[in-house]
């Protein structure tokens, strides 16, 4: 009896402990993240499964192309001269066999259906985790993966590949169908979502048509919720000018890469290119495209149903235009209340967008480069390098610049600007990574208000923008009267810089720093700041760092501008991120220049300024020539 009592208390005991570890086992488990990538992504196959089975998308098309310039090169270089002039027929002869070759099997019917046997693989639960993925070498997005796997375990996240061809009401259900083949296979009660681009419209419209009743999380990298305002100009056949200098910095964005093209930028004629382009668009794939159902989920709202009319009104197209009209008509404009019904049932949804570059087709759009701002996060938005009219600039939903107001959009309270952003980079830059994973996989930023280390309006540190300035104390893109010291990081990872000057408009701030001084990759300089403070409250400052950048065979001077807010009155404590009792103020006083310009630095600045103005001349001449045509 003794015996049989101590192995009672022994099962008494073991049951208590584990009833009071249960709670900390539950909470130390994740939820699976099901990432879903952007336009493209996904490889699709021919015959899959049969001895005629091969790669249709996702080959390597470099390869193609080296194929094809070897066997016709002396053609190509003829045909290639005479398109300088206009004449493109004969080029795109000879390209054609080409180009083929590559699109055909991608053909889908007026219904919007595949005209071949081509599916999606890998798709499958087993085979899309993450682990699997990588023993396979195949990244669908290989940073935004690779961040998730550090961040959430690669046994944790699994990504839903689609067949990007067909359009939102087609592919939420998809998605729809692997998340619960997700909750099956891991035993979950809910999974987190993260969707970047295209794969961000996918997750909204899943939000719409399905809910959120297994989904714990959601985090949508520059959503294409209300499509790009490039694809209505590429379908329409109406001109369109290539903005080649964006282009250039565009590529050097999302190569991070720090050298100059601006010179290279300068001698290709935009007219041209833009032209070349509209014609091969005609030739190839307008009509190729228009059958795809998620080119038409991609036009935006406001010019969805005017392009459909004109293009897909001919009996042949009624099963695709359903689809995509359901996703126009019953989906897109009740995005807004959609996204917030989900944070309403306690569902975290955020957003993260770039801004502040100009569209591939220059259409003065703000945008990431390819989508624009307010087809991203529904905010009011001006046009790139404009303010907003008769809005208060002095709100906290303003951006510094500005130019856009976050409080109209889909999600005011949980959606975050990054300036400079490039489309898709955010998991390529550490600070807007970690605010995604922090979104993702934990409760510690409900909202742009909640944490000073997250203020909603960011700034890109991407190498190719050379410095980042942040001053001492306060969360970014803010000043505030504690601000005696302005920080300078050289972003470069691979040539020493020498700051040159700091300017400040909008308030009467001087900043002191000793000039000979070399910033190695990674280093900050210390600046301090002194000057006359504004008095109201969220004035706007413009702060613009020039420097020399020291490459191996020559010396370079840049410069870049980033926006502040200058906080007065009770907005200083939130964007305070340090204790202020008993430290300095900002003092009128002199600043004191130490130091001499080192001589290269000097020239160099010269240089730069007289390429600027050489720049700017050469810009307004285009516009004279293009008012006057």
């Amino acid at each position: 009896m003794r015996s049989l009592g101590k192995k009672l208390l022994a099962l008494v005991l073991c049951a208590l402990l584990f009833a009071a570890a249960l709670p900390y086992a539950v909470a130390a488990q994740k939820d699976p993240v099901v990432f879903v990538a952007g336009y493209t992504s996904s490889r699709l196959y021919l015959d899959r499964g049969t001895p005629q089975e091969r790669r249709v998308w996702r080959m390597k098309l470099d390869e193609k192309v080296k194929d094809a310039v070897r066997s016709e090169l002396p053609g190509i270089a003829f045909d290639a001269a005479a398109s300088t002039v206009g004449y493109y027929d004969t080029l795109f002869d000879r390209l054609e066999p080409y180009v083929s070759e590559v699109i055909e099997p991608l053909r889908m019917n007026d219904d919007g259906s595949s005209k071949y046997p081509v599916e999606v693989y890998p798709h499958s639960v087993e085979e899309t985790r993450l682990d699997a993925l990588r023993a396979v070498g195949y990244y669908p997005d290989h940073d935004s993966l690779v961040m998730l796997g550090k961040a959430a375990g690669e046994k944790n996240v699994y990504c839903c590949t689609l067949d990007w061809r067909l359009g939102q009401v087609d592919n939420a259900a998809v998605l729809d169908a692997y998340i619960r083949d997700v909750l099956r296979v891991s035993g979950a009660q809910r999974v987190d979502l993260m969707g970047v681009s295209y794969g961000g419209q996918v997750v909204a419209s899943y939000l719409s048509l399905y809910g959120a009743s297994n989904v714990g999380r959601v985090v949508m990298q520059c959503p294409a919720i209300d499509g790009s305002s490039i694809v209505p100009q590429l379908l329409s056949g109406q001109d369109f000018r290539i903005g080649w200098e964006d282009l250039a910095q565009l590529y050097r964005a999302f190569r991070m890469d720090e050298r100059d093209f601006a010179s290279l930028a300068a001698a290709v004629s935009p007219e041209f290119l833009s032209d070349f382009l509209r014609a091969f668009l005609d030739r190839f794939l307008v009509d190729f495209f228009c059958n795809f159902g998620s080119v038409w989920d991609l036009v935006p709202q406001a010019q969805y149903a005017a392009l459909r009319d004109r293009m897909l009104r001919d009996g042949k197209h009624d099963a695709m235009i359903e689809k995509s009209d359901r996703y126009h008509n019953e989906i897109a404009p009740h995005m807004a209340e959609t996204l917030q019904a989900v944070r309403a049932q306690g569902v975290p949804v955020s957003i993260v967008a770039g801004y502040g570059y100009a569209l591939a087709v220059d259409n003065g759009n703000d945008s990431d480069g390819v989508i624009d701002v307010s087809s991203m996060t529904g905010a009011d938005c001006a046009k790139l390098g404009k303010k907003l009219i008769d809005t208060d600039t002095r709100s906290l939903t303003v951006s510094p610049n500005g130019a856009i107001d976050a409080s109209a959009g889909y999600l005011p309270d949980s959606t975050w600007y990054v300036q400079g952003l490039l489309h898709s980079m955010g998991a390529n830059e550490e600070k807007v990574s970690a605010l995604m994973t922090t979104l993702l996989l934990t409760d510690d930023v409900p909202d742009v208000r909640a944490s000073a280390e997250y203020p909603q309006f960011l700034t890109s540190r991407n190498a190719c923008r050379g410095v980042f300035c942040a001053f001492s104390g306060c969360a970014e893109g803010f000043c505030t009267r504690y601000a005696t010291a302005l920080e300078i990081t050289n972003l470069s990872r691979e040539n020493s810089i020498t700051v040159t000057n700091v300017t400040c408009r909008g308030a009467k701030l001087r900043f002191s720093f000793p000039r000979d001084v070399t910033l190695t990759p990674g280093e900050t300089l210390t600046a301090a700041v002194s000057g006359v403070v504004p008095e109201q409250d969220l004035t706007a400052l413009r702060v613009t760092v020039r420097y020399a950048v020291y490459q191996e065979k020559n010396t370079a001077a840049n410069s870049r501008t980033q926006d502040f807010r200058f906080a007065a009155g009770p907005t200083q404590t939130a964007v305070l991120t340090q204790d202020v009792t008993g430290a300095d103020e900002i003092a009128d006083t002199p600043a004191v220049r130490t130091g001499v310009i080192p001589p290269r630095a000097a020239a160099a600045s010269v240089l730069y300024r007289l390429w600027s103005a050489i720049l700017a001349v050469c810009r307004f001449v285009r516009q004279v020539r293009a008012f006057a045509i």
